[in-house]
């Protein structure tokens, strides 16, 4: 539902636009925020609880990185690069506003962008306002990110491996541009990955009968899990990939485009040898034929001590382009 939500507010806009006015590209890193507010309310309740929520601690990771990294300017010192961020954030104290509001923009000086608009009659109304919806900003700001990795896979994808897929699983796939096959066993089980000197981002496609969702706990999907990745080999003999035991996995329902999800997220392990990382699995039920269909994604990055965020979250994206209709 939230991803309809994004994209209704984009094709709205693109609509709106009709083609006759250029937008240039929006620039500044995914995950960065450009937070405009003058230094008093900056520097105040409103923007210590702003600064809280879109600080907190990205979830399992090996270490800790914020939801997003924030830049602060004043309204003076706005200028017209900084106008054409992807993601800004305006927070404005008007004595005549009144109630507090937040309200959201998308491409006004540049494309993919979103401004979100605060504004309140005082710091304090204002502070109070985005703690009480602190989850919906942190969500909306990550879903938009996430849709705009979805539709980059869409404009470049890996055609050999989405028809792969298709002939495989019989679903509909998006895979990105650079991935490549690593390893097929028939009738259920694929793995691909992008591999770079700094990292390796891994996808694992694999089905098994299964009536309900509602028959899967976070055990019985860790479980799953650990039978087919095993297939995946470490970098020594006789070694294979597992699901960590050091903390637990974390299970909680999503849905995207009406159809439901069990999201585990935690961390996975080289049985046999010293390697490890975050995953995110996602597991939905294919009524039709009577099976789970799980998309199972990793990060390895041994050698970054902070980045791993954004990777995970390219992993994310790729469940939203995913359809199992028949």
């Amino acid at each position: 539902m939230k991803k309809i939500i994004i994209l209704s507010a984009l094709i709205a806009l693109v609509g709106c636009d009709d083609g006759r006015e250029y937008k240039k590209e929006a620039s500044g890193s995914p995950f960065e925020i450009v937070v405009v507010a003058p230094d008093d309310l900056w520097r105040g309740a409103a923007g210590d609880t702003l600064c809280d929520i879109l600080q907190e601690d990205t979830e399992m990771l090996n270490q800790p990185e914020p939801l997003f990294d924030i830049v602060h300017t004043t309204p003076d010192r706005f200028n017209n690069i900084l106008t054409r961020h992807r993601n800004i954030i305006r927070m404005e104290i008007d004595p005549a506003a009144d109630k507090t509001t937040v309200d959201a923009a998308y491409d006004v000086d540049a494309k993919p962008q979103i401004i979100l608009y605060m504004r309140s009659s005082n710091a304090d109304s204002l502070a109070i306002y985005l703690s009480r919806h602190r989850t919906r900003i942190q969500e909306l700001l990550n879903d938009t990110e996430l849709e705009r990795f979805a539709a980059r896979a869409r404009r470049y994808p890996e055609q050999f491996l989405a028809d792969t897929v298709k002939s495989m699983f019989g679903i509909d796939m998006v895979i990105p541009r650079g991935y490549e096959l690593r390893k097929s066993l028939a009738p259920n089980f694929m793995w691909i990955s992008y591999e770079t000197p700094l990292t390796s981002q891994g996808i694992v496609v694999y089905t098994y009968p299964v009536d309900t969702l509602a028959q899967l706990s976070v055990n019985e999907i860790v479980a799953q899990r650990n039978a087919f990745v095993a297939a995946i080999p470490g970098p020594s003999d006789g070694s294979y990939m597992t699901t960590s035991s050091y903390l637990p996995p974390q299970i909680r329902p999503i849905e995207i485009d009406g159809r439901t999800w069990a999201e585990v997220r935690g961390f996975w392990d080289v049985e046999g040898d010293f390697m490890g990382g975050p995953f995110v699995s996602y597991t939905t039920i294919d009524k039709e034929r009577g099976r789970a269909v799980v998309i199972d994604e990793y990060v390895y990055s041994p050698k970054q001590a902070k980045g791993r965020r954004n990777f995970i979250r390219q992993m994310e994206s790729i469940v939203r382009n995913v359809d199992l209709q028949q």
